[in-house]
């Protein structure tokens, strides 16, 4: 009587081991059937593909589209594979909280973006959903979320080079210098040498660059050292460089400012008002008032978030924000005039 040598259910497994590395190796991405075999080479060694590899890689699409309902594309013009559809080899599946998280994100990053970092981010939902189970992604399909971010479709759109070598100033931790066009600069920018920290997208839709300003040239009323939001699409093309210098280990501190001011009893009288600075102290007045005490480092962002109290709110110090004020109160008459009798 003989006995199994175990050899066929070994083979069996390399196959099917095989198989779900072709399809790991595809959704990376479109591959060529040489870039294919050696993929699954390095992983495999000698259990891999064999030399002639043309049939048996041919012999695993054809399993993979019999026995699962894959969907592999062979695209002519560009010679690579790309895979388009799991079918029934679901390698993922979530529960329905999560799957309302990903409807969620789904609304808020549709097709067709024009900001480079959420196309990447819709590439993700794209092959995560490409990992359900057939009867998830009809349901994913059918949901309209309450929920979504509200993303500016209209944001104008950031140079990909710039976006590229901001995130490597940061990555690399090295000083970055470029020219940019501000608010305030009309129609010539000026040079800014800059300690670069982070990239940011704020839900309106403008990309921003955390930055501790270094130098700028010609100068103007900027304070040095102070954090600075520099929006990435006025950040003019061609003009990067990351510069040699290292940054420190600990950040550069900015001028720190102690602001105080009062919101009016028709803001205040509910007791709920928003904390939008570090060290936030607020005191309720018998009339339905509040004073609020906080610490600041950006005296400009600082300005723009109380202008959205309108005259409910009166700024008490520092005197450099007061100033701002003035300067928004003179441009604002000089605009509107003083109001009728």
């Amino acid at each position: 009587m003989s006995h199994p040598t175990g050899g066929t259910k070994r083979s069996s497994w390399l196959t099917f081991r095989r198989r779900l590395l072709l399809v790991r190796a595809l959704l990376r991405g479109p591959a060529t059937s040489a870039e294919l075999v050696a993929r699954i080479n390095d992983e495999l060694g000698e259990q891999g593909y064999p030399a002639a590899a043309a049939a048996a890689l041919k012999h695993d699409f054809d399993a993979l589209k019999g026995e699962y309902g894959c969907q592999i594309r062979y695209d002519r013009r560009m010679r690579h594979y790309v895979l388009e559809d799991l079918g029934e080899l679901a390698l993922l599946d979530l529960p329905d909280t999560c799957m309302e998280a990903l409807a969620f994100l789904d609304a808020s990053f549709p097709s067709g973006s024009g900001l480079p970092e959420h196309t990447h981010v819709r590439a993700l939902l794209e092959r995560v959903q490409l990992l359900l189970p057939p009867a998830r992604q009809a349901q994913l399909r059918r949901q309209r979320p309450a929920l979504r971010l509200p993303v500016n479709p209209g944001a104008r759109p950031i140079d990909p080079q710039v976006l590229d070598l901001v995130k490597r100033a940061c990555e690399q931790r090295r000083e970055l210098a470029f020219d940019y066009l501000s608010t305030y600069d009309l129609d010539r920018p000026r040079r800014h040498r800059v300690a670069p920290y982070g990239v940011v997208f704020r839900p309106e839709g403008h990309g921003y660059l955390d930055a501790t300003l270094l130098e700028v040239t010609p100068r103007g009323g900027e304070t040095i050292h102070a954090a600075i939001d520099y929006r990435l699409d006025r950040i003019m093309p061609g003009t990067v460089e990351i510069l040699p210098a290292v940054l420190p280990p600990e950040r550069i501190p900015a001028p720190r400012y102690h602001i105080r001011y009062t919101l009016a009893p028709q803001i205040a009288r509910r007791r709920d008002v928003a904390s939008y600075f570090p060290d936030t102290r607020i005191t309720y007045h018998a009339d339905g008032s509040a004073t609020v005490t906080a610490t600041v480092t950006n005296l400009w962002q600082t300005r723009q978030i109380l202008l959205r109290y309108g005259d409910g709110c009166t700024v008490l110090e520092p005197p450099e924000l007061i100033e701002l004020f003035a300067q928004t109160a003179r441009g604002l008459h000089a605009i509107y005039g003083s109001p009728p009798e």
